[in-house]
């Protein structure tokens, strides 16, 4: 694994700088979500969070990388993006937060959703930083790089939707099971960075 000292270069040479990509276009609702890299104990993990169970939405009780919808006072996503992960962790996300990169729009497949174009943002946030939950969320937790890209954790698997066959990106980390959404956008974040987590 690249030391402490590289990594952050490394992820920025790989992905898309910061306000790239910034219209999602054909009318869609434009989201933003926080992948956060996190070094503890000499190893480097995600944060992700477990969605309170609510009736009529789509992503209840799911893991997922906190975020939301664009809100229309918001210059860029990447506001879109703090204000999110600082309401539902309750930290400052601005002042803790470094961005170190985007990736393109995802889509969820769910037809209820499908109107929705997220942006992830890949970021580095200092371990000692102390979260404070709210009601949207049940869980949070760390895990591993080093357990996510093991091929023991992961998996591929078929589903129909609307009369094709797509593929379901799934990762497991204890009583966790990590697909649909996150999980594509976990898997496209590994295909970029896969070098710097490897050596």
């Amino acid at each position: 694994m690249t030391d402490a000292m590289n990594m952050r270069e490394e992820i920025r040479k790989v992905l898309d700088p910061p306000g790239t990509l910034l219209d999602p276009g054909e009318r869609l609702l434009a989201s933003a979500v926080l992948v956060m890299l996190c070094e503890r104990g000499g190893d480097y993990g995600i944060w992700f969070i477990r969605r309170t169970e609510y009736r009529d939405d789509a992503f209840s009780g799911h893991v997922a990388f906190p975020g939301g919808k664009k809100k229309q006072s918001e210059a860029t996503l990447v506001d879109t993006a703090f204000r999110e992960a600082g309401e539902e962790l309750g930290f400052d996300a601005g002042n803790e937060v470094e961005i170190l990169g985007e990736m393109d729009f995802v889509r969820p497949y769910t037809p209820s959703v499908r109107q929705y174009a997220v942006k992830p943002f890949v970021a580095m946030i200092n371990d000692k930083v102390e979260f404070v939950p709210n009601y949207e969320v049940s869980e949070f937790f760390w895990v591993p790089i080093s357990h996510l890209i093991d091929p023991k954790n992961r998996d591929v698997r078929e589903r129909k939707r609307d009369g094709m066959v797509i593929n379901d990106y799934v990762f497991s980390y204890r009583n966790h099971i990590i697909w649909g959404l996150t999980g594509r956008i976990l898997d496209e974040f590994f295909k970029k960075t896969s070098r710097c987590f490897t050596r």
